[in-house]
């Protein structure tokens, strides 16, 4: 009995010593709070470093890190050499995105691309909504594969109650534009410098021309436009005629593929724009009776010789009485596939608030209830559109194929509340 006794005693002391060699390691490796790194991202690059604004942190030997930086250097956009973008199958070249690579392989004989559902033209590099375009506009229009791709510059403009969408357009545009100058005119501390200096973005930032255009937010657009175009030709050093400049308002999205095809191709005519599919609140309501039209795409050789380097004059043209197929060479887009998509109001209840307020008292719409949030949260469960009384309809993420952009469907878990309507009603299920 004592002998055992004494064996439960030994363990119980073994263990006890453990617990408190445990305690003095612990104690021993974790360092002081004052030598903590924090985790907060603090590394936000641009177009060029300024070494006046970088940031020395004293830790020893760790790296310097970087703080947001201002877009006062140059860049050179990077050439793409179109070759690396298709695929010989005996002796057939064809576009690698679109051609049926698994039926090209097994069939060592064929003298033609076998293109994929979806894509179309001899070597498959034509996407649906480009293929439809090109075959409503009843032109003869030959294209030709360029051996270098054209460079993309994307310009859109943000405020400081639709920016999230302005994250969605850098992230599914990423792989085909060559540099976002995103415009804002939010002069607040919290604009979106701020929250990318924050890292939001941060993979994509390397991409990003900042412009705060606050100060110009008075002055007419032509002002605001060309102030913005003077600004890109002193950032950026190697602009060609035929790069293409793209223009968007607020909320819009373009379809990625038809601007890859841009890039690639020559002989399509311009300026180019785009049929975007209306969405209300959210990709999960779609306007019954509207798509919108926006001028998006044209070389900066036209924009410099045609129209005084401004693209808002082709905008002023476009917003006369004839028709869109008078001024523009191409549409892409109809009414079943379209060239992008247009969220409206895809917002928070709050931000949405304070744009309706914004119109209202613009007199851009008339709108004869109290505009707070159980209003917004109604119109949103319902599928109301502003004026009360159009139904919106609903649109299915299954079965659908212009749902939403890729970017949205492929991180649902991220942008949870542009495809599920989280104030619907009940009794709609």
């Amino acid at each position: 009995m004592q002998v055992r006794l004494d064996g439960k005693l030994a363990l119980l002391y073994t263990l006890l010593v453990l617990q408190v060699l445990i305690v003095m390691i612990y104690v021993a490796t974790t360092p002081p709070p004052e030598l903590a790194v924090s985790t907060t991202r603090t590394s936000v690059s641009f177009v060029k470093f300024e070494a006046s604004q970088e940031l020395h942190v004293n830790q020893g030997n760790r790296k310097k890190l970087s703080i947001y930086q201002t877009i006062n250097g140059e860049v050179a956009l990077k050439d793409v050499k179109t070759f690396r973008l298709f695929e010989v199958f005996n002796h057939t070249v064809c576009w690698k995105y679109g051609v049926d690579q698994h039926k090209m392989k097994s069939n060592e004989h064929l003298e033609r691309c076998i293109c994929n559902q979806g894509w179309h033209g001899l070597d498959c590099g034509q996407p649906e909504v480009v293929w439809r375009a090109i075959m409503a506009s009843k032109q003869n229009i030959s294209l030709k594969r360029r051996k270098t791709a054209r460079h993309i510059i994307h310009t859109f403009f943000i405020s400081d109650y639709n920016s999230a969408i302005a994250e969605v357009i850098v992230e599914e545009l990423y792989n085909v534009v060559d540099l976002f100058v995103i415009c804002d005119f939010n002069n607040a501390e919290d604009n979106f410098r701020h929250k990318l200096s924050k890292g939001l973005l941060q993979r994509e930032q390397k991409k990003i021309l900042y412009i705060n255009v606050a100060i110009k937010s008075h002055k007419p657009s032509r002002t605001v436009s060309r102030y913005i175009w003077d600004k890109i030709k002193t950032v950026v050093q190697n602009l060609k005629d035929d790069d293409i400049y793209v223009t968007t308002e607020p909320e819009q999205i373009l379809n990625s593929r038809a601007l890859m095809f841009l890039k690639v191709y020559d002989g399509w005519p311009q300026p180019i724009g785009f049929r975007l599919r209306w969405s209300i609140y959210g990709f999960f309501w779609q306007h019954p009776l509207k798509t919108t039209i926006t001028l998006g795409a044209y070389t900066v050789g036209l924009m410099r010789n045609a129209y005084q380097s401004n693209s808002l004059v082709l905008r002023q043209q476009l917003d006369g009485d004839t028709s869109e197929r008078d001024i523009l060479g191409l549409v892409i887009g109809d009414l079943n596939h379209y060239g992008g998509w247009y969220c409206n109001l895809c917002q928070a209840p709050a931000n949405i608030i304070i744009d309706l307020r914004n119109k209202v008292q613009s007199k851009e719409i008339y709108i004869e209830k109290t505009i707070d949030v159980p209003f917004v949260e109604d119109l949103i469960g319902s599928g109301l559109w502003l004026d009360g009384k159009t139904n919106l309809l609903r649109v299915s993420k299954s079965r659908d194929s212009y749902f939403a952009p890729e970017t949205i469907l492929n991180n649902t878990w991220k942008y949870d509340w542009l495809v599920e309507n989280f104030y619907a009603k009940l009794d709609y299920y």
